[in-house]
């Protein structure tokens, strides 16, 4: 029998020279990271490009919103309230009609709390109420002031003057025009006998007569003045309609006596809302208007204005020329003269 020899491979010896150069392990370390690099950077670079020119589509950015709960909840509600069907009309009308009897019987029990005097009322004669009817007598301007009460509870005397349309008269001074200043002292003196209460009669008395188309400002000085005025309005002429009148007699009543006297800063403030007339009244013996008071008031006025005076005096007039009367003699108007004694004590 043959044997059968195994076969060995040769034994390879490698034995480097030392000639033989030899290549360090941490640059082929090197080499080879370096490599893996580049093929990863081109990758992405091919990525990229595929990308930016793969469609012409648009790219739109993309966020997140969340709801409030409110909002969610008025969805919700909105929702729900489509989805409800809606009431038909039968139900809608379920309520019933009342009928007329029930109606009648409604009214007659309303009739039946109705206090009996208001009911029980007098029997007419159709044909009496038919037609234009009895003239009614109405009240004078005067008798409307004679109503009117002062604040220290004085009572008033107002003069009773009959006036013509688009006249009125204030202390028997008739003055036609349409637009009138009162200038009404209302120093401490003038409450020694009333005299305040006596004016403030005379000046709502006055301004009963005045209409509509008229206009009037009531100023009352002392050492300063007060004009009137309204709902926080600047002070102005004011018309003379009913619910101005009221107000003015408001006003009137507001004011008291205090305070000493000076007659031109009023004076010269009437003047500035060139009236046709003013009336002026004091009871001051002092201070006076000096000559050169009056003049000033006179190149002021320029006869524009036609200057009314009253004068409260105590005792009869004594007949002198006082600066009351000058004042009114140079500025066209009249001048009148009151005892205060009568108008009796305080």
């Amino acid at each position: 029998m043959s044997r059968k020899r195994r076969w060995t491979p040769p034994k390879l010896s490698y034995q480097a020279t030392p000639d033989q150069p030899t290549v360090p392990s941490w640059i082929v370390s090197i080499c080879l990271h370096g490599t893996l690099m580049f093929c990863f950077a081109a990758g992405l670079q091919s990525c990229e490009q595929g990308q930016s020119g793969a469609s012409d589509e648009n790219f739109r950015d993309v966020g997140i919103y969340i709801k409030d709960a409110a909002e969610q909840e008025e969805n919700n509600l909105a929702e729900e309230t489509a989805e409800s069907p809606a009431p038909e009309l039968s139900q809608a009308n379920t309520e019933t009609v009342p009928t007329e009897a029930e109606l009648a019987d409604a009214a007659a029990e309303s009739l039946d709390n109705i206090p009996s005097d208001l009911v029980n009322l007098p029997e007419l004669d159709a044909l009496s109420i038919i037609g234009a009817g009895q003239a009614v007598s109405m009240p004078a301007p005067a008798a409307a002031a004679n109503v009117f009460e002062s604040t220290d509870g004085a009572p008033v005397a107002a003069t009773t003057q009959s006036t013509k349309h688009g006249e009125t008269s204030f202390f028997e001074i008739k003055a036609a025009g349409t637009k009138f200043v009162y200038v009404v002292d209302y120093s401490s003196s003038m409450g020694f006998y009333h005299q305040l209460s006596v004016a403030k009669g005379e000046v709502a008395a006055s301004l009963q007569s005045l209409d509509s188309t008229q206009q009037f400002q009531v100023i009352f000085y002392n050492t300063s003045y007060r004009e009137m005025s309204l709902s926080n309005r600047a002070p102005t002429t004011w018309w003379a309609t009913d619910i101005r009148k009221n107000q003015a007699r408001q006003y009137l009543s507001s004011i008291g006596p205090e305070g000493g006297t000076a007659h031109m800063p009023a004076l010269k403030k009437a003047l500035g809302y060139s009236p046709e007339n003013i009336f002026l009244l004091t009871d001051a013996e002092q201070p006076i208007l000096t000559a050169a008071d009056l003049n000033e008031i006179k190149q002021i006025n320029r006869g524009k204005t036609a200057i009314h005076t009253v004068e409260f005096g105590r005792g009869g007039n004594l007949n002198v020329d006082n600066f009351l009367k000058k004042l009114a003699r140079e500025n066209g108007g009249s001048y009148r003269y009151r005892d205060v004694t009568k108008f009796g004590n305080r």
